[in-house]
């Protein structure tokens, strides 16, 4: 019965949270009182879920906040009024428009850059970590698997760092830091 009233309570307090915090961001101008009480009732909806049911408490607590998010972004999108002006027919630059070059080689360069260079790269990291982790004691297998674990974090990191910079040479400097923190690993012939 307990654990009914703290599902009821943390659950109706997840959804206040994002109603509040809806109400807040609605304004002309942002109320910071509203934003910290909302924020506060979805931190004590969390809280709740903890006790109740550990993780598992906190997911359930989390769909409830999520599925109100959902609902009041759904009637707000709804109710807003059309766009002024026509939405561009160009995708995000994926193609470029009638006249202009294709950059193919710029394209192909960010592609090799951001699939090969950035998966070495993380290789690399990766075989740091796992260093640094038999270094500081760690057994063989977990330095293992923490290097398995590395490899798609850094990857993930490294691409969005490379797309987000514009710079061809900030790109390349990138991935050279990158591959440099393998060179203690080397050096220590670790790898051998």
């Amino acid at each position: 019965m307990a654990l009914d009233l703290l599902h009821l309570a943390g659950s109706v307090t997840a959804v206040a949270g994002v109603a509040l915090l809806r109400l807040a961001w609605a304004r002309p101008r942002r109320s910071l009182p509203l934003n910290a009480i909302g924020w506060i009732l979805l931190a004590a909806a969390m809280v709740a879920g903890w006790v109740m049911a550990g993780a598992w408490g906190v997911s359930v607590i989390t769909l409830w906040a999520m599925g109100a998010a959902f609902v009041l972004l759904a009637v707000a999108a709804w109710q807003s009024p059309p766009a002024r002006r026509k939405a561009s027919r160009r995708r995000a630059g994926m193609l470029p428009e009638a006249g202009e070059p294709l950059q193919l080689g710029q394209r192909v360069a960010t592609f090799l850059i951001v699939v090969l260079a950035a998966m070495l790269a993380s290789l690399a990291i990766a075989i740091a970590v796992r260093w640094l982790s038999l270094l500081t004691g760690a057994s063989e297998a977990n330095a293992n698997v923490l290097a398995l674990f590395v490899v798609p974090l850094a990857w993930t990191i490294l691409a969005f760092l490379i797309l987000m910079t514009g710079s061809r040479k900030r790109q390349l400097a990138i991935v050279a830091i990158s591959l440099a923190t393998v060179l203690p690993a080397l050096a220590s012939g670790s790898l051998s």
